[in-house]
């Protein structure tokens, strides 16, 4: 999976809510991510209990889960105002 940090011009050009969550840029087919759900475009806004803000804040949390350990994501599209709210809980098991 591959992450990028959702700065105020990204979130601007795509109509997402502002200053929250970490971008899926690619998704790699037949992988956790992929078996899990998740899909290019989403934003990622939590890792198991800790709400994200950088693809940093991602890589340390799951650099301290156990391979095979499941790990919960909400991802999904927060856009500008109420319309699009979408979210959805994924589990993952780590590598």
């Amino acid at each position: 999976m591959q992450l990028q940090d959702l700065n105020q011009e990204l979130s601007d050009a795509l109509g997402y809510a502002q200053g929250r969550g970490v971008l899926v840029t690619a998704v790699e087919p037949d992988s956790p991510a992929d078996e899990a759900g998740i899909e290019r475009g989403l934003v990622i806004y939590k890792v198991h209990k800790s709400d994200v803000n950088s693809v940093k804040q991602i890589e340390d949390l799951l650099g301290r889960v156990q391979s095979g350990t499941n790990v919960d994501f909400i991802v999904g599209v927060v856009r500008v105002g109420r319309q699009g709210r979408q979210l959805a809980t994924l589990t993952m098991a780590a590598r």
